[in-house]
């Protein structure tokens, strides 16, 4: 079995009938996408890229796409706007430079709907690149594509030994209260 049977199998289906993009259905590949993967916001959406082949899920090569737009971007008429120039979006800037084992989420913003779609372009085009280069340079340097940044500490790293000692103060100071 291929991975396109794998897919047509459980319900997912192209974004497009020639683009190589799957679309993205469960909530936990969305939200997933969205916490741990890289994001590029714009003023007329967010770019979400989750790179899958590193975070131990079942292995697809093929790159999927999703998109959503809140109630925040306005009633249905609006929101349908706006799922239709994410799908444009998608089919024609980024369905061309997909990268096998890649999640793309777009989550659409108010300006989806007024701004120019040639700016959106340019801004989805811009967007896609530098996460490209960050995602890239990552992996030049020997860390994971998903990694978070290195301001975050790890939560199962022992905390600095000048944590330990103001830890240590405060339990004193509140132990000689009583």
């Amino acid at each position: 079995m291929t991975d396109k049977t794998l897919f047509l199998n459980r319900g997912d289906r192209r974004l497009s009938a020639s683009g190589p993009l799957f679309m993205i259905r469960a909530r936990r590949d969305f939200l997933r996408a969205q916490s741990k993967g890289l994001k590029r916001v714009t003023p007329g959406f967010v770019l979400h890229i989750f790179v899958r082949h590193n975070a131990g899920l079942p292995v697809t090569a093929v790159p999927r796409a999703g998109f959503t737009a809140s109630k925040k971007v306005g009633g249905a008429v609006q929101r349908n706007l706006a799922k239709r120039r994410m799908r444009g979006l998608m089919r024609d800037i980024i369905a061309p430079e997909a990268r096998q084992h890649y999640d793309y989420v777009i989550v659409a913003r108010v300006q989806i709907l007024t701004r120019a779609y040639t700016l959106l372009e340019t801004d989805i085009k811009e967007a896609l690149s530098r996460l490209y280069t960050t995602l890239d340079s990552a992996a030049d340097k020997g860390q994971p594509k998903d990694s978070q940044p290195k301001d975050s500490q790890p939560k199962d790293s022992q905390p600095k030994d000048s944590q330990k000692i103001d830890s240590q103060k405060i339990e004193s100071k509140a132990g000689g209260a009583d």
